[in-house]
């Protein structure tokens, strides 16, 4: 054991060396813990570096001060696949997740106040709430609804239509082929129906989803292409309005009074864009800022935990980290590599020494803490002379040579993760070479499914099983996008099919068989862990929770402050 910390050890001092002498790199992990989409021109690449739009004269004392590590590209949460901070505070959905007292959650309804589900599955009526009022003055109608819906499938540069891609005619209306969505059914100025194209039970968390944010049909229409870029143009039904936007500098959000579930007690929020994570410490120490996202800056928890040991506030984070093994590159068409792979990664060793033990070891696709997480799942157990033997019987008595691909954008944390899986690959006599690529090159080369092996993490869009396993093995395209290349058609089959079950305990039955199949038997992928989201928390500031996703991005709006 002494030999294996010291051996880790080194390893991160080499990565942390070899980081430094090329500028570093990211203080910690990305925000969003996987996005497939490239990233979208911000508003600042248009107008240079510096500038601002929006109300920039407002009286920010007592407001909330938080902190982004880069500028956002726009609050249009139809054109982002991860600048969610600024949408979840201005915009609402229909319905939403609400995590309980006692962790579980569910979801409850939000601009719906009510909705019917026909008995097959197959229609979705809902009842808007009277009286809700977007920014702009205008009042929620059912034709904004579908308005929101259409633009999502039609608008230029659009990253989230696939959360409407159940509803009947979502297809057509995207490809172009039709001028409105079939499957939408305006009753009246409160009711709508939603036909589907199939029964699909994860319907309603889908469109619990940030993406799925409701907007006025007037005020964007008259925004254009300013939609998401210009605060005063930008417009919602949430707790807070967009006020001003300052480029690589701030963001203000200001108390909507109005707000249809009453006024927040914060005046507002200064969200300051801050690069550097040491000068984020520093500020928060300071005073200067009331959050601080622990994510950027891991090497520091201990310290805090020391220091401010009733200011850190932790939560699950409903995601999965996972080593993939692409089945169309060889040798890992063979199932005993693949499985002597899952053994020669010694999971427990990477998340104690980079993220000191916070979270535990994950088994299958599903993380803890999603619905239909199975307890039961058969444990992968660190076994590098059992993995040896495997690769024997494979015809690899001597190993192999294979590549990590390394994204050169991620944070130190995975660059010495990956460090440490090489070595101990090496163990059981597997050469693997770790390949960087640039994100686009990264990116692209996934999508082709073409990329080698890599580590990343999948985080929950919506609390529902079929967000992870059809994601990557609903089909023979979503499995090569990913680059995995699982070949078992009849299993995929069953996984699309699984999503239009409709009696639940029969749907998780067969996930949790899904499961136990693509993992425990074709080992498909090394699921490593789930890690828990550290926050540290200024005394002023109350009733924090870590998002019930367990990401970066936080509703501000059930806080207050006391001075």
């Amino acid at each position: 054991m002494k030999r294996k910390l010291s051996l880790v050890l080194s390893l991160m001092m080499a990565a942390s060396l070899a980081l430094s002498g090329c500028g570093g790199g990211k203080g910690g992990e990305a925000s969003k813990a996987e996005s497939g989409a490239p990233a979208e021109s911000s508003a600042a690449d248009g107008q240079g570096t510096s500038g601002s739009v929006g109300d920039t004269s407002i009286d920010t004392t007592g407001f909330l001060n938080v902190a982004l590590n880069a500028d956002i590209q726009t609050a249009d949460m139809q054109k982002t696949s991860k600048d969610y901070q600024i949408p979840i505070n201005i915009y609402d959905s229909l319905c939403e997740i609400k995590v309980a007292d006692d962790g579980t959650s569910s979801i409850q309804p939000c601009l719906a106040e009510k909705w019917e589900i026909s008995d097959d599955g197959m229609e979705y009526t809902f009842y808007l709430r009277k009286g809700v009022k977007f920014h702009n003055g205008e009042e929620l109608k059912a034709s904004d609804v579908k308005y929101t819906f259409e633009r999502m499938l039609t608008v230029q540069g659009g990253t989230n239509s696939e959360f409407l891609d159940q509803i009947k005619g979502a297809g057509a209306l995207f490809e172009g082929t039709a001028t409105e969505l079939e499957g939408f059914e305006l009753v009246d100025d409160y009711t709508f129906k939603l036909i589907l194209e199939e029964p699909y039970s994860g319907f309603l968390a889908c469109i619990s989803t940030p993406a799925v944010s409701i907007y006025n049909e007037k005020a964007t229409e008259e925004a254009g292409d300013q939609f998401g870029l210009d605060p005063a143009l930008t417009v919602g039904t949430g707790p807070f309005k967009f006020a001003s936007w300052t480029y690589n500098d701030q963001l203000v959000l200001v108390r909507n009074d109005d707000y249809f579930q009453g006024a927040s007690q914060l005046p507002g929020v200064v969200i300051k864009i801050v690069p550097d994570t040491e000068t984020q410490t520093m500020m928060f120490e300071s005073g200067q800022l009331d959050l601080l996202d622990m994510d950027y800056v891991t090497e520091q928890i201990d310290r805090f935990q020391q220091s401010y040991p009733d200011q850190l506030v932790s939560g699950p984070r409903l995601g999965t980290t996972y080593f993939t093994m692409n089945q169309k590159l060889e040798p890992f068409n063979n199932l005993q590599v693949r499985k002597a792979v899952q053994m020669a990664i010694d999971r427990q060793v990477i998340l104690d020494t980079l993220w000191g033990g916070r979270g535990q070891l994950e088994n299958g696709i599903f993380p803890h803490g999603l619905i239909g997480f199975n307890a039961n799942m058969p444990e992968i157990k660190y076994d590098p002379e059992g993995a040896k033997a495997l690769l024997a019987e494979a015809g690899y008595p001597d190993g192999f040579t294979m590549e990590i691909a390394a994204d050169m954008s991620a944070s130190d944390t995975v660059t010495m993760a990956l460090e440490i899986i090489k070595e101990q690959l090496a163990q059981v006599g597997i050469n693997a070479e770790i390949k960087n690529y640039d994100e686009s090159t990264w990116l692209e080369t996934r999508k082709s499914g073409e990329l080698g092996s890599f580590m990343s993490t999948w985080t929950a869009d919506y609390n529902d099983p079929d967000n992870f396993i059809y994601t990557f093995f609903g089909n023979g395209e979503k499995t090569t996008a990913r680059s995995l290349n699982y070949p078992d058609t009849a299993v995929m089959d069953r996984v699309a099919k699984a999503r239009t079950i409709l009696d639940n305990d029969e749907r998780m039955k067969e996930y949790n068989a899904l499961e136990e199949k693509i993992i425990s038997e074709d080992a498909a992928w090394v699921p490593m862990f789930s890690r828990l989201h550290v926050f540290a928390v200024s005394k002023r500031v109350q009733n924090f929770r870590v998002a019930w996703n367990g990401l970066s991005d936080n509703d501000f709006y059930p806080l207050s402050i006391t001075e």
